[in-house]
């Protein structure tokens, strides 16, 4: 459990810092080629790709400003269809430091769910065929599901925290709008 925690909460450091495709994926590589499954291709699905997945489509149901859900909408999809593009979260994490915590949080939750239960799976997949290439199905389900919701719910939250504080919906360039969402004149 504690390896899975540990490799969950590592993978956004180790994207952001140019070390997952030099040192991570190789990793995930070599034990597909072992073994046809991976601890490493697990952890990768869980904690970034659900991750990613659960705060872009927050920002579907209840974007921070009406311009992010078309940009929130397109990761979420490419991020459920093809289990890729994780840097569609990138402009969320960054730009609201608490959602950067959130994704740290959900990863180690899903890591150390994806270690508790031994699941091994791959990455760069759909996100509802890993499940069914993994070790333990159950235990790959639960690790998604519980990556997932974390950063989804957390991050709804948060936005919609946020929105209150400011009053409701905020237009592009970050200034409320009117009723229903409409942008108000002059503004």
């Amino acid at each position: 459990m504690l390896a899975g925690a540990l490799a969950g909460l590592a993978m956004w450091p180790a994207i952001l810092g140019g070390v997952y495709h030099s040192v991570i994926l190789p990793l995930v590589l070599l034990e597909m080629g072992q073994k046809g499954h991976s601890f490493f291709g697990a952890v990768d699905m869980v904690s970034m790709v659900m991750v990613s997945l659960g705060i872009t489509l927050a920002n579907v149901v209840r974007p921070r400003t009406t311009g992010e859900r078309a940009l929130a909408g397109s990761g979420a999809a490419v991020n459920f269809f093809f289990g890729t593009f994780v840097e569609a979260a990138y402009p969320f994490m960054f730009g609201a430091r608490l959602v950067f915590a959130i994704a740290l949080l959900s990863a180690t939750a899903g890591g150390a769910v994806v270690g508790a239960t031994g699941a091994e799976a791959s990455a760069y997949l759909p996100a509802f065929v890993a499940p069914f290439i993994a070790t333990t199905p159950v235990g790959m389900t639960v690790a998604m599901v519980v990556s997932f919701l974390l950063a989804f719910v957390l991050t709804l939250v948060t936005n919609l925290a946020r929105l209150r504080g400011k009053g409701g919906q905020t237009g592009k360039k970050g200034r409320p709008t009117g009723v229903r969402g409409a942008e108000q004149p002059g503004a």
